[in-house]
């Protein structure tokens, strides 16, 4: 999956923003991946800085996006109780919402 991601430096920091709600964080050794919460908070040393769920740490932006995934499936199921065609439908559905993802990803970066 190289070369697959076009990062955008913030400050220091090298970010993958999947979308609306999830960013990759990269550093020397991981690929992080974090749930945007969309709020702020001041911390102890006066200085404000942006909320995020950490979901876990990975070695490779594929697991990172394996992960997301995983989360977006996870998600859905525990938003409202299904039965078995409904959670094959909505699996279905986020398997679709993850691939699309990808390939928006992969046409930014071939643009």
């Amino acid at each position: 999956m190289c070369g697959l991601f076009r990062l955008r430096v913030v400050g220091e920091k090298r970010m993958i923003r999947i979308n609306d709600d999830w960013i990759i964080d990269v550093d020397e050794h991981n690929y992080i991946l974090k749930r945007d919460m969309h709020t702020d908070r001041i911390r102890k040393d006066g200085k404000v800085e942006h909320v995020y769920n950490i979901k876990g740490y990975f070695s490779s932006p594929d697991k990172a996006l394996k992960s997301f995934g995983e989360e977006i499936i996870r998600d859905r199921l525990k938003a409202s109780e299904m039965g078995l065609p409904e959670a094959v439908q909505a699996i279905r559905e986020c398997v679709g919402e993850w691939t699309q993802t990808v390939e928006r990803i992969m046409e930014h970066e071939n643009a």
